[in-house]
């Protein structure tokens, strides 16, 4: 029975070869014919896919740069065809589809939407030097704006009553590279420029101590309700030594207590407000990634901008509020103890 056998460490010249038959054939073939046989015989291709989660800020002219790097890097081959694909969704659930780079930069901005999705699709015919025939090479570049998704998703939970850390969604890849292929080499080579590309595009970030703030947020509630509790209480601990004087009456102690827990059962209700609202604001704050193409994107990020900041400064009055009463409410009673 014959079958192809990949023999490992197998070389020819520095070629890697397959055995055709048996382990003692001498049916020599590269790994190159190899594939193409595979593909040519059962008409299947291989897929090499590459996810990526950095937050970018993607234009027009990284467009530009990315369809002249495929052309360039395709110039030792032999190409049949090269056929490329733009694909372009908006935040109103609108599309458009262009055949060239020329259109896209033509047709660009005249939707007047933001633009949540961007697909490069780029179909190649190449033959290489050891085949007769024409390889389809598929490589599709997919580029999510994460602002687009992340304030859909927030005007959608704006009437729920939960709230989801919005930060969370900065872990979802934006950016996805595939290449449907028949020589893995080639494809390799392929795949090596589009992540070059990548790296190339500007990436955007939020400052560290804003990253770590944000994975400690869930602390924020509690530290408020204890932290004003025990500003609260010491508060308490010095108005009695006005109050619970010698020889006071029955009814000045059981209105002192009364009210002393009234203070401490407020104070822990507003800790908690507080500390959540401070919770929910910083959970709020996330990197910025998106498609920046038109006037409309920027817009689009603008009004993201100002949300973030929005939530930057509730964090901090929520915070600072608390902390103004605790402190406040502790001088007023070293004030009347004094």
């Amino acid at each position: 029975m014959t079958e192809v056998v990949e023999i490992d460490g197998y070389e020819d010249d520095g070629e890697k070869l397959v055995v055709v038959g048996d382990e003692r054939a001498t049916n020599q073939i590269s790994f190159q014919l190899a594939q193409d046989f595979y593909n040519e015989i059962t008409g299947k291709s291989e897929r090499l896919r590459e996810l990526n989660s950095d937050p970018f800020i993607l234009k027009l002219n990284d467009i530009e740069q990315l369809y002249h790097r495929l052309i360039q890097s395709t110039e030792q081959y032999n190409i049949v065809s090269f056929h490329e694909t733009y694909t372009v969704n908006y935040v109103d659930d609108s599309s458009e589809r262009h055949s060239s780079l020329d259109r896209l930069k033509l047709h660009n901005g005249a939707k007047g939407a933001a633009v949540e999705e961007f697909i490069a699709s780029y179909n190649i015919l190449i033959i290489l030097p050891k085949t007769n025939r024409p390889q389809e090479y598929k490589i599709t570049v997919k580029l999510a704006s994460r602002v687009a998704k992340i304030e859909e998703m927030r005007k959608q939970i704006g009437s729920m009553p939960f709230e989801i850390p919005l930060f969370q969604l900065e872990n979802a890849n934006a950016a996805s590279f595939s290449i449907d292929y028949v020589d893995s080499t080639v494809a390799n080579a392929l795949m090596s420029v589009l992540k070059s590309w990548f790296n190339t595009v500007e990436k955007n970030s939020i400052s560290s101590s804003v990253k770590t703030i944000r994975k400690l947020s869930h602390f924020v509630p509690k530290l408020t309700k204890y932290g004003l509790l025990s500003l609260i209480c010491y508060s308490i601990w010095k108005l009695s030594e006005v109050y619970l004087v010698a020889n006071v009456d029955a009814k000045t102690t059981t209105l002192f207590a009364l009210l002393s827990v009234l203070c401490a059962y407020l104070s822990i209700r507003f800790g908690v407000f507080s500390g959540r609202k401070a919770e929910v604001a910083l959970d709020s704050i996330y990197e910025q990634s998106y498609i920046n193409f038109s006037g409309a994107d920027d817009n689009f990020v603008k009004n993201s901008s100002s949300k973030i900041r929005a939530s930057k400064v509730k964090a901090l009055l929520s915070l600072g509020g608390t902390i103004v009463i605790g402190v406040g409410c502790s001088l007023f009673a070293n004030w009347l103890g004094s």
